[in-house]
């Protein structure tokens, strides 16, 4: 059977949907959001070449782009998503006719990031599994990038697989946990996994996505054992999408990649070397054009442009300019990075604020009675003069403040960068 190709640079407009054995694939350990997409751009960039070359390669700006980052700079973050996904391992567990088959092989087998450039490698086994259409599905990267949760993301990938069948079959939820990544223990109670996970999850797919799914629960003797979920084509957003073109049409049109395209250079390379760095791709044009003009190319001019792109070989502006401009724009991005930083560390101040206040809130009177023994004894017992045993109350407005600090201190909530960004969202929203 002949496979479809798919395009390195071009997100396609739909996804191919292929009906995956139930038991396929799974990872070990949890994927944040950046590291699923990241995965999925990884494959969409390398498919073409899975089974004929050991390393593939994508420019940093390119694999922004196509996970909808705009952290290009962050290079640390970028970094420790690959090494994630290094030490991720990924489970086949195929059962046919009786026979198990069990393998276990690393997300990748090497990441590097250098120059620009991100370089990565996949085991041979995993290779050949990801290039068959009958374990792995293609997913749709301009869904991707609207999808918001790593859950969500999870939950999409593991039901797109299904659109032609109808539905996933029931999941028991140990196995459902495995696949979508929620192995943590605060996720033991269905209550939470589907307050924090199922509901919010099914929300965005049906809004964002090209399938609507719905959850379907079974119970045994008052809890809930399995869960499935009824895949369809979203209509609506199909229709919503139909509109859509190549994000890189507008590329497409600038002057650059026409005169790059005038000299013979191809689209891929064209548009990977604008994106990797426009004002050297035009400063290299400028300068063959010039040495062309007083007949002193030797070749083709495209292969001259190549050369002294891939060569990285300086043209235009001295060499002390061109590092008084990179020593400004490094100084740049630093203050901007730590600026990012800090508005990071204010947001997750504030989101365990709100959630301590809200679990100190749900303290019940019979609640502060049991502590009162122990706040009195961390901070002098003259304070129980001016306790009300009663009412649970101090009589003094200031000692019910030091109290209930106390309080915050001693109920303070821990919170996942998840939760932080769940939350975050949640409160522009409402605004």
């Amino acid at each position: 059977m002949k496979r479809k190709k798919i395009t390195t640079l071009v997100p396609h407009n739909h996804c191919e949907s292929v009906k995956k054995h139930v038991a396929a694939i799974h990872t070990s350990g949890e994927l944040s959001l950046l590291e699923r997409k990241m995965a999925n751009v990884f494959l969409l960039n390398a498919y073409d070449d899975l089974l004929t070359e050991e390393t593939h390669k994508i420019p940093v700006n390119l694999l922004s782009a196509m996970l909808g980052w705009d952290e290009s700079n962050n290079i640390e973050r970028l970094q420790s998503a690959t090494k994630k996904l290094a030490s991720t391992s990924i489970v086949f567990d195929l059962m046919k006719d009786g026979d198990g088959s069990w393998t276990v092989v690393s997300m990748l087998s090497f990441g590097e990031i250098k120059n620009g450039i991100c370089s990565y490698r996949y085991d041979k086994f995993l290779a050949e599994k990801l290039y068959d259409p009958d374990i792995y599905a293609t997913i749709n990267i301009r869904v991707q990038r609207q999808l918001k949760g790593s859950y969500s993301l999870a939950l999409y990938e593991n039901c797109l697989r299904y659109k032609n069948v109808g539905s996933t079959g029931w999941l028991e939820m140990e196995k459902f946990r495995r696949l979508i990544g929620a192995e943590a223990s605060l996720y033991d109670s269905f209550k939470r996994i589907n307050e924090r996970i199922i509901r919010p999850s099914v929300i965005e797919i049906n809004n964002s996505s090209d399938i609507f799914i719905e959850p379907e629960f079974k119970k045994e003797s008052r809890k809930i054992t399995a869960v499935r979920f009824l895949v369809k084509e979203n209509k609506q957003q199909t229709m919503l999408k139909q509109e859509e073109t190549d994000e890189f049409v507008a590329l497409r049109e600038t002057a650059i990649y026409k005169r790059l395209k005038e000299h013979g250079i191809g689209d891929k390379l064209a548009i990977t070397w604008i994106l990797q760095d426009e004002e050297r791709a035009k400063a290299v044009v400028d300068y063959v054009e010039a040495k062309d003009k007083k007949k002193q190319v030797k070749g083709s001019t495209a292969g001259y442009i190549r050369k002294l792109i891939e060569d990285k070989a300086e043209v235009g502006k001295p060499s002390y300019e061109a590092k008084k401009e990179e020593e400004a724009k490094a100084k740049s991005d630093e203050a901007k990075r730590q600026e990012l930083e800090k508005k990071r560390a204010e947001i997750e101040a504030e989101c365990i604020r709100e959630r301590t206040t809200e679990a100190v809130n749900k303290l019940s009177v019979e609640d502060k009675k049991r502590l009162i023994p122990e706040y009195l004894a961390e901070t002098g017992q003259d304070k129980g003069k001016r306790y009300n045993e009663d009412t649970g109350t101090f009589r003094d407005s200031m000692d019910r403040i030091l109290f209930t600090n106390w309080l915050r201190k001693r109920f303070v909530v821990s919170v996942s960068q998840e939760e932080v960004r769940a939350w975050y969202q949640e409160k522009m929203g409402k605004r």
